[in-house]
């Protein structure tokens, strides 16, 4: 993972989902986010490490507004995974 992105983590369902948020080019008003699904222990810097990774072209009024969105969005993928 980038050293410059500040990545919050969380352990759902026996996986780890990594979120950072990203601010929209230019703006510090509209942010979007990124989530990365890895098994635990693995890199999640490794692309071969990573189970799923998805972000999404939200308006997001702030960085913890996205950070959240990006949680809920990396617990569909995890709750997808199971199926």
């Amino acid at each position: 993972m980038a050293s410059e992105q500040d990545w919050q983590t969380e352990l759902y369902k026996d996986m780890e989902i990594y979120v950072t948020a990203l601010p929209h080019e230019g703006s510090r008003a509209c942010w979007d986010y990124a989530v990365r699904i890895a098994w635990p222990g693995e890199d999640p810097s490794s692309d071969s490490e990573v189970i799923g990774e998805s972000g999404d072209d939200g308006d997001y009024p702030n960085r913890a507004a996205a950070i959240q969105a990006g949680f809920i969005k990396g617990h569909v993928l995890v709750d997808g995974l199971s199926k």
